[in-house]
């Protein structure tokens, strides 16, 4: 909890006067060399990459997202009127920083990306197991240098399906998901389609601690890209098919610390040709 809130006050802190360029956090400057810029400004997909801490080839990549919506309407049942929400995802990424460091008094002095998509999303209510929720979504990330800063846009459609199996609660989601970034500057321009396929099981063992219930689950989830972005450089492997399994721990109600409730944790591992690595989960794994 103590990494969240300073990621969110340092993310708070860094909008008036602009976000520190990545280059800083990855130990580099900025320059008007095509390689170098490349290096950080196709970190604008971080808010594709999930909330979490990436480890891989000895570099730590946090992601931190907040998914704060509006409902607008409630979805009507089996197949009727569509809810409408909206939606304002926050994505503040770092890197090279280990949350050990806040232990220490160290908080993060650069902010290695920073986005902001506002978007609208429906909730088509097919059965009382089945929800499709197609959304389209635009905004941008910004850094201190122009060059850096992108337009960012996305749309697609997520389908969770809900269903008893093995003593527990099974979710199989689907996602058709395109996304996109267009630079203000002459760096080239990125966009991908991505077919994901996941599967998660909230069971147990059932520990029980106070009036508190925790369960351990598996989860595992297959990504298709057909145009991945080029060179590992941009947080996402240009691998076809990548593959990411691990465990969930969800604890019913969830803990709170002054009204903020906590997330889920787990740990999993992602198969992705140079990017494979641990993936320390927080949120949703998928």
């Amino acid at each position: 909890m103590r990494a969240l809130t300073a990621t969110w006050w340092c993310a708070l802190a860094a909008m008036p006067a602009g976000t520190a360029a990545a280059a800083t956090a990855m130990g580099t400057t900025p320059s008007s060399n095509t390689g170098s810029d490349t290096q950080f400004a196709n970190y604008a997909f971080a808010s594709e990459l999930g909330s979490g801490v990436y480890e891989s080839a000895g570099r730590t990549l946090q992601v931190y997202q907040f998914l704060p919506s509006y409902s607008l309407r409630a979805a009507q049942p089996r197949g009727g009127r569509p809810g409408i929400r909206l939606i304002l995802p926050l994505t503040v990424g770092f890197f090279n920083f280990q949350p050990v460091d806040l232990a220490h008094g160290q908080l993060p002095s650069s902010i290695g990306a920073l986005s902001l998509e506002p978007g609208v999303e429906l909730d088509y209510w097919m059965n009382d197991r089945w929800h499709l929720y197609p959304y389209v979504k635009a905004g941008g990330t910004f850094a201190s240098s122009t060059e850096i800063n992108a337009v960012l846009y996305g749309t697609g459609v997520r389908s969770d399906y809900r269903f008893a199996a093995l003593d527990g609660a099974l979710l199989y989601r689907a996602e058709l998901a395109y996304a996109g970034v267009h630079f203000h500057s002459e760096l080239a321009n990125e966009s991908f389609t991505r077919l994901r396929d996941g599967l998660e099981l909230d069971r147990g063992p059932h520990w029980n601690y106070r009036d508190h219930e925790m369960l351990v689950g598996p989860y595992a989830f297959t990504d298709i890209y057909f145009n991945a972005p080029e060179g590992p450089a941009s947080g996402i492997s240009a691998r076809t098919v990548q593959y990411e399994g691990g465990l969930m721990l969800n604890v019913k109600p969830a803990w709170q610390t002054r009204g903020w409730s906590w997330p889920r944790f787990g740990i999993g591992y992602r198969v992705a040709g140079v990017l494979s690595g641990w993936r320390l989960v927080i949120g949703d794994p998928f």
